[in-house]
């Protein structure tokens, strides 16, 4: 079979006749225990007075085989044999005329022992008749009786014996048939929900039952099923993002440039109409390789170098380049670091992580603001905060606000598509670390980067 089901069943069936098999087996070995014990009782009950006679009656003289026809009716009465043997074992008289002149197997416990004679075993119990009279051989006295115990206790207990294994085998079927039904249930139920998600339906789940192992599976089912749903909704909230993102700039370049192309923009009105046009292009150029960039960076791309970058210097760097920015905007800029451990990573883009965030805290600031940059050291980390004197995160944006192209209420008056900060994730898990945001409580945001140092 090629079920699951089925070989459980089967497995469960093999257990039961196996277990069957072996208590017949200890079932045999007790009877057989049992025959030699009553039998060998029997023996020496029944032998006992056929011995002492068969004994008495040599001592007085009479020769073997007179002894062994004398006690022949009561031998027979017994289901007995009686037998002479002489000293070397060899059969004298047999009173069933089947063994003379046969060599008879010593006993193997005692007195007691067994020969084969007729297609039948025969136990037997022996004595040692020792005439009085010297220079006469002595003698060896048997009596002996079919093995028949085993037989007929196994006649006896067989009805009892097959009607209790067949009740034993019915119920061991009907358990093994649930217990392979109530382990392939939760089985079955995650096959066909994996067939309904992959038809599309992404809200499928499974009950999380059964043994141990399968609700761990259909635990894991679920968990993997609620990632990709999570995806499936990132993947269609990014298309409608970008569709929405591409079409703005696009639609300008496309108008202005129809508009030169119809002729309907003429003399002054055509350099304008190209700046625009160059414009939204290079605002498109941004926004393709910052996807890309983004992408790269997610995907786990090798390009990383991975050189000893002294975070000081990275700070100090940023500062110079967003100097101009900050003093346009009336925005001032306050840097405190201290005692800050060296990054192993690529320069580049670790420059880029930075500016990105100190951009975006300017960007965000009123006029007559300060952006506050903080570093340090803590648990082997480089430890980061960027903190703006803005408006702060609106109700769930701490989140959402690393997602590409997610910008706030006044970012269309910026000049930006809502990269910059997906981009500086992007490079921080690249290089092993985190960022996180938050409100503080004297108004404005605060940006947190962790990034292990070297």
């Amino acid at each position: 079979m090629r079920s699951v089901g089925g070989r459980l069943f089967l497995s469960y069936l093999a257990v039961v006749v196996v277990g069957l098999l072996a208590a017949s087996i200890a079932m045999s070995g007790i009877l057989v225990r049992y025959e030699n014990e009553t039998i060998q009782l029997r023996l020496t009950e029944l032998s006992a007075p056929l011995l002492t006679a068969m004994n008495s009656a040599l001592r007085q003289g009479q020769q073997p085989r007179e002894v062994i026809d004398s006690l022949a009716e009561q031998a027979n009465s017994a289901n007995a044999r009686l037998l002479i043997l002489s000293n070397n074992r060899r059969v004298l008289v047999d009173s069933d005329n089947a063994m003379a002149n046969q060599t008879l197997p010593p006993p193997t416990s005692g007195n007691f022992g067994s020969f084969n004679d007729k297609d039948a075993q025969w136990l037997f119990v022996q004595s040692v008749f020792r005439p009085a009279a010297t220079g006469v051989n002595p003698a060896i006295i048997v009596v002996g009786r079919p093995r028949a115990a085993f037989a007929d206790a196994l006649r006896v207990l067989f009805p009892a014996l097959a009607a209790a294994g067949a009740v034993a085998a019915g119920f061991a079927l009907i358990v093994a048939g649930l217990l392979s039904r109530t382990i392939t249930r939760p089985l079955r139920e995650l096959a066909g929900t994996a067939r309904r998600f992959a038809k599309g339906d992404y809200r499928a789940r499974v009950p999380v039952a059964g043994p141990t192992e399968v609700a761990d599976m259909g635990g894991a089912f679920n968990d993997m099923a609620a990632e990709i749903e999570r995806a499936r909704g990132s993947e269609q909230a990014f298309l409608a993002d970008i569709s929405h993102e591409l079409r703005t700039p696009l639609t300008s370049i496309q108008g202005f440039a129809q508009a030169i192309a119809d002729g309907e923009a003429t003399g002054a009105a055509i350099t304008p109409a190209a700046n625009i046009i160059q414009r939204e292009s290079r605002r498109l150029m941004r926004m393709v390789e910052g996807l890309l960039q983004v992408a790269r960076l997610q995907a786990g791309a090798p390009d990383l170098a991975k050189e000893r970058v002294d975070a000081s210097q990275l700070l100090a760097s940023a500062r110079t380049a967003l100097e101009p920015q900050a003093h346009d905007a009336g925005v001032r800029l306050v840097f405190e670091p201290a005692d800050l451990p060296t990054l192993r990573g690529d320069p580049d883009r670790l420059a880029q992580l930075f500016l990105n965030l100190i951009d975006n805290a300017v960007k965000h600031s009123p006029r007559g603001g300060r952006v506050v940059v903080n570093g340090s050291r803590a648990d082997g980390q480089l430890v980061v905060t960027v903190r703006d004197e803005g408006s702060g995160l609106p109700q769930g944006a701490d989140k959402r606000l690393f997602r590409r192209f997610y910008r706030g209420d006044n970012a269309t008056q910026r000049d930006g598509a809502g990269l910059g900060l997906a981009i500086a994730q992007a490079i921080a898990e690249a290089h092993g670390g985190s960022i996180s945001a938050r409100n503080v409580d004297a108004g404005g945001a605060e940006f947190t980067v962790r990034l292990p140092a070297a």
